[in-house]
């Protein structure tokens, strides 16, 4: 049995997104037991623990994915029951490895078009690849961003170790790295709750720790929050303000 609890983590009115109490059950195990939480504005909290101590259940929790057994899950002080394809419309985007990557466009296209908020993307021909999500950012949304958000996003890509990789397909990435791009895009995403899980999964040490300063970073003056979870106690300290310890579970 994985419990979550902390001293720490008392929720309040003022929280963008608070958990009181939670209790998952999976099957014949309880994944969490009592986990209490707040994630304030512009506050990075790291969730840390080894294996089977409830860490990517907190996230499937927040994202809706698994519905607990009793507690209270708030936005803003007011209860929810998350669901998936509506997390965007409260402002809150997650990481999901190599899900939501568009195999027609380039690297860079790919975080662009992520960072508009464009909700869908046709399939795209053969040979009419080339400027779709230059195009996207350009004209359809905030055409007055395009330059700064490409700079943004070459900046994010460069510093994640994929600035080789800036104008090549997706599909000439190494599928181990696709993460690497989707923590990219959702770094620029300008959203009031980022939640990442496990995010330095595939990337070397280097890259961890510019991964860290960049989600110190995302708060900024737009006072967005981050929740991430990991097993990695020194990126955790790193990147957060605050780390919330899970029990050792079974």
């Amino acid at each position: 049995m994985a419990l979550g609890s902390s001293d720490q983590t008392v929720a309040t009115e003022h929280a963008v997104l608070s958990l009181s109490d939670v209790r998952v059950r999976l099957g014949t195990t309880v994944a969490l037991d009592g986990l209490t939480l707040a994630v304030e504005p512009g506050e990075v909290v790291a969730v840390t623990g080894g294996p089977g101590t409830g860490k990517s259940t907190v996230f499937n929790t927040v994202c809706g994915f698994v519905r607990p057994e009793s507690g209270v899950l708030a936005w803003h002080g007011v209860a929810l029951r998350p669901r998936p394809h509506r997390l965007t419309t409260l402002g809150l985007t997650r990481t999901l490895q190599g899900v939501g990557l568009y195999g027609g466009l380039t690297v860079l296209e790919n975080v662009l078009v992520g960072a508009v908020g464009v909700p869908r993307v046709p399939a795209v021909p053969p040979g009419r690849r080339a400027g779709v999500g230059a195009a996207l950012v350009g004209g359809l949304r905030f055409p007055e961003q395009g330059p700064a958000l490409r700079e943004l996003a070459v900046d994010r890509l460069t510093r994640l170790g994929l600035g080789a990789y800036l104008d090549a397909d997706l599909a000439a990435v190494p599928v181990e790295r696709h993460g690497a791009v989707v923590l990219a895009r959702a770094l620029l995403a300008g959203s009031e709750l980022l939640v990442l899980d496990d995010p330095t999964s595939g990337l070397g040490p280097d890259e961890a720790a510019a991964l860290a300063a960049l989600v110190r970073e995302v708060p900024g003056g737009s006072g967005c929050a981050v929740l991430l979870t990991t097993a990695e106690d020194a990126f955790a300290k790193s990147a957060a303000d605050r780390v919330v310890p899970l029990d050792t579970g079974d």
